[in-house]
């Protein structure tokens, strides 16, 4: 069986159509600004976070 990588999850039908009534502006801003947060995180932190995305953890 091939091992899978990154990981998963599930979001209702009702709340992605939330979302996506959401103003452009306003997820381009919300994106941006978790970018900022990243960006201050510990460097131990983020290669963490890096290898749980890419499934090495």
């Amino acid at each position: 069986m091939k091992k899978r990588g990154g990981f998963d999850y599930y979001l209702e039908e009702e709340i992605i159509k939330e979302y996506q009534k959401k103003p452009i502006a306003l997820r381009l801003k919300w994106l941006y600004q978790a970018n900022i947060l990243r960006r201050h995180l510990p460097k131990r932190i983020i290669r963490l976070q890096d290898k749980f995305r890419e499934g090495r953890i």
